[in-house]
């Protein structure tokens, strides 16, 4: 958007830059009706815009547009420049009495442009790691402290496989929306302590190499190696019943082994021993373990449900000590921009990401 030399800046063009500053601050697309999870590509790309801020008000034909309502634009775009990458330095504030030009007006327009190209690449020094468990945020953190990893018939209640189902709670699609879109992410971490098993130690090995698996808003990806993406994030997330958060639709990352699949897959390994929950050969070499992260959305998008399997029917052997499954999560900092004039009065706009609440819908127990 630009404007002539000499033009007056009309009450046109201030709305056009709110509209701007409005659909990557605050949320356009969220509307008065409800806002649910969809798999419409163009719907998705609207829902992309939002980081959940305050909105900036449009002002009516014939209004005087004071310093005020244009350092309201600045200091949202100035919190955006902090915490996106590719973007340039701040821009200035506006005085009382002050001469607004094209030159400064057009400015103002090309750093919303930035934003809005840059609107989900966020800078990660301007976000936190932290556990939800740590911070009062409900359950995030769930271990096993019994032997498990064996065929239930020698050894009742140690099956090859566990399932553990982590539900975080935003209470609106939009806020789990706003958590994603300006950075959000929930990584999940294996790790365990007190075992002394083969299988315990191949656990820990998996577990290691994996590194942090991060859930972001449009893929899942690990630090390590061992596991195979499915390029799949939030909003590829489709709705579902967490109950049964097991098939290939709902997969975002599996272990890889000698082999590949939806599920994983088991390398190759001897033996011909085959229990009730369907061990492979349980004597034999190298076996690949099974580790698979499933994510899936409530009906309406209030609840993102967390799935993770540790399937071990390819070894069939006890895992002994304590076995963990931990989700952390990945947010921006409270963000906060105070105005600097001489003559007005400064103000402070803030930015505070959502605190969504854990809890576990299923236990490794």
């Amino acid at each position: 958007m630009t404007i002539a030399t000499g033009s007056p800046i009309t009450a046109a063009d201030y709305n056009a830059l709110a509209t701007l500053i409005n659909k990557v601050y605050d949320d356009i697309y969220s509307g008065a009706g409800p806002v649910d999870p969809t798999t419409n590509a163009s719907t998705i790309a609207n829902y992309k815009f939002g980081w959940g801020g305050t909105a900036v008000t449009a002002v009516s034909i014939g209004e005087l547009i004071t310093d005020e309502q244009l350092n309201n634009i600045i200091c949202r775009a100035n919190i955006g420049v902090d915490i996106t990458n590719n973007t340039p330095t701040n821009l200035t504030y506006v005085d009382q009495h002050m001469l607004i030009t094209a030159a400064d007006w057009t400015t103002v327009d090309a750093v919303l442009d930035l934003l809005i190209t840059n609107k989900n690449n966020m800078d990660p020094t301007e976000q936190t790691v932290t556990s939800p468990s740590a911070a009062g945020n409900g359950t995030s953190i769930d271990n096993r402290t019994t032997a498990w990893g064996a065929d239930p018939v020698p050894f009742p209640g140690s099956a090859p496989i566990l399932d553990c189902v982590f539900d975080v709670d935003f209470t609106s699609y939009d806020k789990a929306r706003h958590f994603f879109n300006s950075g959000g992410q929930h990584h999940i971490l294996g790790y365990g302590s007190g075992g002394s098993t083969v299988a315990y130690g191949q656990w820990i090995t998996l577990f290691s190499q994996l590194g942090t698996v991060a859930i972001t808003l449009d893929n899942t990806t690990q630090t390590g190696t061992g596991g195979v993406s499915q390029n799949k994030g939030f909003y590829d997330c489709i709705v579902g019943d967490p109950t049964n958060l097991s098939a290939a639709e709902w997969t975002l990352l599996f272990t890889s082994g000698s082999g590949s699949g939806a599920y994983g897959s088991y390398g190759s390994y001897g033996g011909s021993y085959s229990g009730a929950y369907g061990c492979y050969g349980a004597y034999g070499g190298y076996a690949s373990l099974g580790l698979r992260i499933y994510g899936m959305l409530s009906t309406t998008g209030d609840k993102f449900h967390i799935k993770v399997t540790l399937d071990n029917t390819a070894l069939c052997t006890t895992v002994d000590g304590t076995t963990t499954i931990e989700v952390q999560e990945r947010k921006l900092n409270n963000q906060t921009c105070t105005t600097t004039t001489t003559v007005s009065t400064p103000f402070t706009v803030n930015l505070t990401p959502y605190d969504p609440q854990y809890s576990i819908g299923n236990t490794l127990e």
